[in-house]
């Protein structure tokens, strides 16, 4: 397939939820073939950076059959090709606390993790039945703070279907919060909460370490406000045609959708030249 078209993309970091899968979360076999076509015909290294923890990304890495590190919790933490952790950031107790008192005054459905491990105070709430899904594994259930006498946490969600309380908690961490401290990402029907200095942006500069490549080599794709940071680090910042604007603002070019295949689009134009 050699058109004389020559990219200079050497690695693609790639988001997950809005971007490389669907509204119903699957993957499209349009977008498995050109990842693969990457990987194969061009010695490009495919990199998944999300959100999710590890359990909720490396089902990924298995249906397109392909290998390398991962960048889970917002780029708080990478693992190697072998699921090795070899970078971790996680948030002071005194900071998952505070966060703990606005939830019992807002009463969302919280989330906090130790690692692979999501953790809950009840399976009987909306944010089970819809993370159940996505991190592929069951929870632990016990109250938060005697949960963190035992880890501490790599981030934490508030959730729910109703928008206003997710309005509340992000009206009382504007409030009590330096947010040079914090760095916290809203959408809909979540408020995420990770300790200052690391984000996608963050990942995508260790990868660039991990596989000796530029910046200017590197292929971000994305749809959402935490996926700004990787878009302003990336030379080839790609953003879904459904993201947010935000998101549109800072990448150098628009993809198709995610329900469009949106991201094998950008493979086939950026790197393959067609």
């Amino acid at each position: 397939m050699d058109n004389g078209f020559k990219s200079e993309v050497k690695v693609i970091c790639c988001d997950i939820d809005g971007t490389l899968v669907r509204t119903d979360k699957t993957l499209s076999e349009e977008n498995i073939k050109w990842i693969h076509k990457a990987v194969t015909e061009k010695g490009i290294h495919f990199t998944l950076v999300s959100g999710r923890p590890s359990n909720g990304i490396l089902p990924f890495y298995e249906k397109m059959n392909i290998t390398g590190p991962m960048s889970c919790f917002n780029g708080g933490t990478l693992l190697d090709e072998n699921g090795v952790i070899v970078d971790d950031h996680r948030m002071p107790k005194d900071l998952a606390l505070r966060l703990i008192d606005i939830n019992d005054e807002v009463h969302t459905d919280m989330v906090i993790f130790d690692g692979m491990t999501w953790c809950l105070e009840t399976r009987d709430c909306y944010a089970y039945r819809q993370k159940l899904k996505i991190y592929r594994s069951d929870c632990l259930v016990g109250n938060f703070r005697e949960l963190l006498r035992g880890f501490d946490t790599n981030k934490c969600i508030y959730i729910s279907p109703d928008s206003t309380q997710i309005d509340k908690v992000e009206k009382l961490i504007l409030e009590r919060f330096d947010l040079s401290t914090i760095t916290y990402f809203r959408a809909d029907d979540y408020l995420e909460v990770m300790v200052s200095g690391y984000d996608k942006g963050t990942a995508i500069e260790a990868l660039s370490k991990v596989y000796n490549v530029p910046t200017s080599q590197i292929m971000a794709l994305g749809d959402a406000d935490n996926d700004i940071a990787m878009l302003k680090v990336a030379g080839y910042s790609v953003a879904m045609a459904n993201a947010s604007e935000g998101a549109k603002k800072v990448a150098r070019y628009i993809t198709d959708t995610n329900n469009n295949d949106g991201v094998a689009k950008a493979i086939q134009k950026y790197v393959f030249g067609l």
